[in-house]
């Protein structure tokens, strides 16, 4: 945010150095800026209101003094005779810094900043909640972290965040990028910067490194700090533990051999074989199918598995954080843009925001408001938060057709048995009730 500057209001430091004062009963030296938390008025060094004056909600000010005025208590000088509350600003001390912390087992302590000192607040954050801060301050050997307007956190309780490693290594193919191709980065997540280099479909890269970031997107290491992102590829993995298979991919599934098994051409049991997987091995999986009994699953470099011979790895995402608002504004926030999609037609592996197929609508409407990936398919978005019965069912949940890893449809609950979704070709985004004849099978809570 840029710091207001006006020639007949603000004044430079070695002006404000050179005023003397006599009004106030103490002054201690201050050098920083002042960000306003409300309307705020303004004072003179007499302690008097200045009727004609105030500062507008959320805007940042220079500040050399912090006083005790008659009448008036402590205030900041932000002009030569011009003095705003200290109970209506937010002294910004520490350093702009930004970043995602993560809450440990024994949740977090938020606390308020004044003078020097942190002091504890009645609330706590969650166990494993993630949040994004906007400056870091060192003080009495702890790191602290501003995750909201007067609200920290320590390094006792959180830690920094950049995403989590995967020990595997593998073959990325191109696959599902544009025409142009995908970008090649340095970094990944939001600390990424664009190479200028595209990478074309139907290439194949060595990675020797993969991370989930906070945001939920996969990224794979292709050469030294050279990055991209899983979004667009095929995976052939050469090494992959259940360890690795364990950690949610917000574009594949991953499978267990109980058995030796035929890896099939398609998706029954008719179709070819063309090789074989042995008992305890492990595959990344990119789609599912339901025929009969058995469900099926596409290998992610091709050929399909059946449920009789493999189970699946269960995993779990990350909460999706809410990045300090509470669950109400997120759940409405999702609701609204979700309903700004209205009417925009159903293609399939549509993922916005012209065009849409179900999961799709649903991964960009949680990205619009969350800034997170919560899957590009059904299956990822199944493990995104907590399981519920369709009786429990709250507005913002997610609804799923199918088999629990093999579902082949998502909406987003509205409440009073209505959902929103992209249903199929020919038909545009809307909002439907649950009926008998076409009943979700079980709902997913992403907030709590």
């Amino acid at each position: 945010m840029k710091k207001k500057i006006i020639t007949t209001f603000l004044i430079s430091a070695s002006v404000l150095g050179a005023v003397s004062f006599t009004k106030p009963v103490k002054a201690d030296s201050i050098k920083g800026i002042v960000t306003t938390k409300n309307m705020a008025r303004l004072y003179n060094s007499d302690g008097n209101l200045i009727s004609n004056r105030a500062l507008a909600v959320n805007t940042p000010w220079v500040t050399d003094q912090k006083v005790d005025l008659n009448s008036v208590g402590s205030v900041y000088r932000v002009a030569t005779n011009e003095f705003v509350k200290a109970s209506d600003v937010e002294l910004q001390h520490g350093q702009a810094s930004t970043g995602t912390v993560k809450v440990g087992n024994n949740g977090a302590l938020v606390y308020s900043y004044d003078n020097g000192k942190y002091n504890a607040a009645d609330n706590k954050l969650a166990k494993d909640s993630m949040w994004k801060y906007s400056r870091v301050d060192n003080i009495n050997g702890k790191t602290w972290y501003q995750i909201a307007t007067d609200m920290w956190i320590n390094s006792d309780d959180a830690a920094k965040y950049n995403g989590i490693e995967v020990k595997n290594t593998g073959t990325a193919t191109i696959a599902y990028a544009p025409d142009s191709g995908t970008d090649l980065w340095q970094g990944f997540g939001n600390d990424k910067v664009a190479t200028g280099r595209k990478l074309a479909n139907g290439t194949s890269w060595k990675f020797f490194d993969k991370v989930i970031d906070f945001n939920g997107d996969a990224w794979y290491e292709i050469g030294s700090d050279q990055w991209i992102s899983g979004a667009f590829t095929k995976i052939h993995n050469d090494k992959f533990t259940q360890a690795s298979a364990q950690v949610w991919d917000p574009n594949y599934a991953a499978v267990k051999a109980n058995k030796k098994t035929a890896i099939y051409s398609d998706s029954n049991f008719n179709s070819t074989t063309n090789n074989s997987i042995s008992v305890g091995q492990i595959e990344q999986v990119v789609s599912t199918v339901l025929t009969g009994n058995t469900i099926w699953y596409e290998k992610s470099d091709g050929g399909w598995l059946p449920s009789t011979a493999v189970s699946e790895v269960s995993v779990k995402r990350s909460p999706v954080s809410l990045n300090g608002k509470s669950r109400s504004e997120v759940l409405n926030e999702v609701i609204n843009v979700a309903k700004q999609q209205l009417g925009k037609p159903y293609v399939w592996n549509g993922k916005g925001p012209n065009n849409f197929d179900c999961s799709g609508l649903m991964q960009y409407v949680f990205r619009q408001v969350t800034g997170q990936n919560i899957g590009g398919w059904t299956v990822p978005q199944e493990s995104v938060g907590t399981k519920v019965s369709l009786n429990q069912l709250e507005r913002g949940d997610l609804v799923f057709w199918g088999n629990a890893g093999a579902t082949y449809h998502v909406g987003l609950y509205l409440g009073n048995n209505q959902y929103l979704n992209a249903l199929k070709p020919g038909t545009n985004v809307k909002i439907d009730s649950i009926s008998n004849s076409f009943k979700p099978s079980f709902g997913v809570r992403i907030f709590y």
